[in-house]
Parts: structure tokens; C-alpha cells; sequence
């Protein structure tokens, strides 16, 4: 390993040392505007550091007692270590395979957190500080906790664990509120659903704390690797349609409660996508535990019958006079059919716990089993759903 007690001053150009090096005690090194260093090996910087440019390393770097170390980038394809105490960073990126492993008192953030790949490892207590800026355009993330400093714009919070980014963006926050943000696997046996919902994740959650006085914030989540099919809590819903929510913790009953919201860019099985809370919820200085749950979506009931079919029709749903209906489960139906002398050519009356009504209908055919003319004929449909009943009387065509 070299020892270097030089000044070394480098302007507006790209540099690289491909080998490992510690700098002396006596070594300046200097990094101006626009400056771009690249270290290959394991580097200890233990002279003095200034940088208004941008270094970048491949491997482990110690930058000993400098603090102030500007515009830093690690990229490579093994694990890295950062080390030394307090840093002032510019911006921070990280473009990697594997992990940075953090060997520091804590990492400033002035400028922007970038997790383009890889894991940053923070698993210690306010080990980054963002005071500028982050975004959920990455697939790389900071596994443990992270701090945010509100300049009165939204902050995200670039989160993961075991592989899978889990990010979060925190809205409404008034400028300079501090808030962290812990992301981990739950306890599963703290994951208690309330009655409205199927089960909770068990993959992910996240903890929010604020320093200082509480505040109302709103929340948005960007997941992925989540289970959202299996679940070790929870009974199941019986319902038409399902999504993906936000679950907030109580302490009043110790139940998980979905919080209103949007869901977009949802995978078809739910283990990934994008869900913003409606309203804000408060964040305490105790702080508050938020997952990922699935609820079944609420639809109102949607009651149809056709005024029209066709036996020989080629597409099956015409070739059958029924009535349609979702948004709850059916119970009983009752259903006659008349002709134009007031005859009965079809009747239905069944009930059980749960119906499916595509299973009922006339085809068209009489009782002789003879086809029907083509005419208007006439009909009463009874339906009780979830004890509300649903009726109609009306006139249909068969075409032939």
C-alpha cells in the first residue's frame, strides 16, 4: 500500500486510481469544480480533503477525521464500506451491486440522495440525515433507518428490506419538520386486522417518528415484495373485487385499520404498486407503525336485466334471457316469464348462501320443448342480496 504526503490538486478533468492507497497525514488533496475522481482499491484518506467535484469509489473508503467531504458516489460490484465520523455530503449516489455498509457517526445529505441500485446499510439509529432532496426513481434503497428534513416540499424516503424497495413519501409537512422513517420485517404475531380487512402483509412496515412536536402528514407508499394472496392473519372477505391500502397501527385496540386512499400502477397479484393516503395522519414523536394490507373493495350493487336475446345467437350471454347483478352476494331469486296471452313458459324460485345466477335463465324453449316464437314477452325478477331485495317487471324481445 502507497503513503502519499503531497498536495494533490486536480481541476476539471477525470482521474482514477486503480489500486489501494492511504494518504498521509501530511497529504492535501484537492478536487475542483467539475473534477471527477475514481478510486479503484480501498482508500484512507487521512490528509486533508477538499472537494467541490465528485469522488467516486469501487471499494471500501475511510475518510478518517475530514468531515466535509462534497459530492460522493459509490459504484461497483462487491460490498463497500464507507467510514469516518460526522460527513457533510453533497450529493450522494449510489449505483452498485451489493451493499454500502455505513462505518460512520452519521451522513449529512445536502444535496441529493440518490439510490439508483444496490443497499445502503443503515441499520444504526440516524445514520443518514437528508436535508436536500431524494426521489422514488430508483430500485436501489436504504435498508434500516433514515432521516428527513422538510424544506416545506415532500419527502421520500428511498426505504427497502430483504430485496425489495418499499419507499415512502411524506407530504404536507411543515418546513423544517424532522421526521425518520424505519423500514423492517414485523413481529407476525403484532399484524391483527380489523374485521374489514383480509390480512396484512407480513414482508414490511414502516415506522415514522417526528422529532419534536407532532405533525399531520400525508402518506404515500411505493411497494413491492409483498404477499398479498397468502396471509398468516386474518379471515377471509367474500367479495367481488379487492385492493391493496395502507394500514395504520392503533394503540387504542392494537388493530391494524385501513386508511382511504388511492391505489395506482397495482400488479395483478398486489405485490407491487403505488397507495397515497386520502387523509393525513398524525406522526407523534412516539411514533406510528404503518403495513400494507388488502381490503375488499366496497361497490355498490349493480342490478340489470336485458330487453333483448337471441337463442341462436353465437355468442353464449345473448343466447340466454337472465338478469345480472354484482355487488353482493345473492340469496334468493325468483323469476317468471309470460307470453303475450299471460301464459307461463318459464319460472325459477331458488335460494341458498350463495347463488350464481349464471347457472338461472330461459333459453327460449317452451315446456313442450318446442321454440319459442319471436315476440315480446313479459317478466318478473325477484333478487335478495345480503338482505336488500332488488326488483323488476318489464318486457323483453327473443329475436330469432
Amino acid at each position: 500500500m502507497r503513503r502519499i504526503g503531497i498536495i494533490l490538486l486536480l481541476v476539471s478533468s477525470q482521474y482514477c486510481l486503480g489500486q489501494s492507497i492511504t494518504f498521509g497525514d501530511q497529504t492535501s488533496l484537492y478536487l475542483g469544480d467539475g473534477t471527477t475522481f475514481f478510486f479503484g482499491g480501498n482508500t484512507t484518506l487521512n490528509g486533508t480533503l477538499t472537494n467541490t467535484g465528485t469522488i467516486v469509489s469501487y471499494s471500501d473508503f475511510d475518510f478518517v477525521l475530514n468531515t466535509d467531504v462534497g459530492n460522493i458516489k459509490f459504484t461497483g460490484r462487491l460490498d463497500q464500506s464507507l467510514s469516518g465520523d460526522t460527513l457533510d455530503v453533497g450529493d450522494f449516489i449510489v449505483d452498485k451491486q451489493g451493499k454500502l455498509i455505513l462505518l460512520t457517526d452519521r451522513v449529512i445529505v445536502s444535496g441529493a440522495l440518490k439510490t439508483t441500485n444496490g443497499v445502503i446499510d443503515a441499520e444504526d439509529e440516524d445514520d443518514i440525515l437528508v436535508s436536500g432532496s431524494s426521489d422514488d426513481l430508483g430500485s436501489g434503497y436504504v435498508e434500516g433507518k433514515l432521516v428527513g428534513i422538510s424544506q416545506g416540499n415532500p419527502v421520500t424516503f428511498p426505504m427497502g428490506v430483504n430485496g425489495s424497495a418499499n419507499y415512502m413519501t411524506i407530504s404536507s409537512l411543515p418546513a423544517g419538520a424532522i421526521v425518520s422513517v424505519e423500514c423492517r420485517v414485523p413481529n407476525q404475531n403484532s399484524l391483527l386486522p380489523d374485521e374489514d380487512m383480509v390480512g396484512i402483509s407480513d414482508e414490511v412496515e414502516w415506522i415514522l417518528k417526528v422529532s419534536g412536536d407532532s405533525v399531520n402528514a400525508q402518506v404515500s407508499v411505493s411497494f413491492s415484495g409483498v404477499d398479498l394472496q397468502n396471509f398468516s392473519n386474518g379471515e377471509a372477505i367474500r367479495a367481488f373485487e379487492y385492493e391493496p391500502a395502507i394500514a395504520l397501527y392503533s394503540k387504542v385496540d392494537t388493530l391494524y385499520h385501513s386508511l382511504n386512499g388511492t391505489v395506482s400502477r397495482a400488479s395483478a397479484d398486489f405485490s407491487s404498486g403505488v397507495i397515497t393516503s386520502s387523509d393525513n395522519i398524525l406522526i407523534t414523536n412516539e411514533g406510528r407503525r404503518l403495513s400494507i394490507a388488502l381490503v375488499p373493495v366496497i361497490v355498490e350493487p349493480t342490478f340489470f336485466i336485458p330487453k333483448a336475446f337471441a337463442p341462436n345467437a353465437t355468442i353464449d350471454e345473448n343466447k340466454i334471457f337472465r338478469p345480472y347483478f354484482a355487488g353482493a352476494i345473492i340469496s334468493s331469486i325468483t323469476m317468471t316469464v309470460y307470453d303475450s296471452f299471460n301464459k307461463e313458459v318459464y319460472s325459477i324460485n331458488e335460494s341458498g348462501t350463495e347463488l350464481d345466477l349464471s347457472q338461472y335463465g330461459w333459453n327460449g324453449i317452451l315446456s313442450s320443448g318446442q321454440d319459442a316464437p319471436e315476440g315480446v314477452y313479459y317478466y318478473n325478477v325477484r333478487i335478495i342480496a345480503e338482505s336488500e331485495e332488488y326488483s323488476q317487471t318489464g318486457s323483453v324481445l327473443l329475436v330469432k
